[in-house]
């Protein structure tokens, strides 16, 4: 049993990353929170030290969301997620096809996969790792019923 999602199969760029900043989000939220309440202690102690605790805040957060965009989007998994490919999904695993010359294809086995997020606007696969994931495109009905049979059988 084989699935085939023909060329070009790509995720926009925006729709990546939304899903890595998600990610990154809610395995970081806690320091953030833990630095607003600093905030919120010091503007209990002095206004002054409030708009000055919250300037430097938002500064190195914008600098640190900086940070995290440039070290998602040149991932090799960025990459494999928004260039266009003929992905190929079979009992040993994904074999992606890129359509550029430069790009090598790549194969994913099943064991690779750690957690699958089905939803109307990609197919999310968690890879091991920290923050790895690939992204596929919208799979219809009849594909995620494949895609199921196939992760599952080999998974178990």
């Amino acid at each position: 049993m084989t699935l085939l999602i023909e060329a070009p199969a790509r995720v926009n760029a925006g729709s990546y990353m939304r899903v890595a900043l998600g990610k990154w989000a809610s395995r970081h939220a806690w320091w953030m929170l833990l630095v607003l309440a600093m905030c919120t202690v010091l503007a209990c102690y002095d206004v002054r030290w409030c708009v000055g605790a919250i300037v430097l805040y938002l500064a190195a957060l914008m600098m640190l969301l900086t940070l995290v965009y440039f070290n998602y989007a040149f991932s090799p998994q960025a990459r494999w997620s928004v260039m266009e490919k003929t992905v190929s999904l079979s009992e040993q695993g994904i074999h992606m096809a890129f359509a550029h010359p430069r790009m090598n294809d790549h194969y994913i086995a099943w064991r690779e996969i750690t957690r699958v997020q089905l939803t109307q606007s990609a197919t999310v696969l968690n890879l091991n790792g920290p923050v790895n994931f690939v992204m596929l495109p919208p799979l219809t009905p009849e594909q995620k019923e494949t895609f199921k049979r196939l992760y599952l059988n080999t998974s178990v």
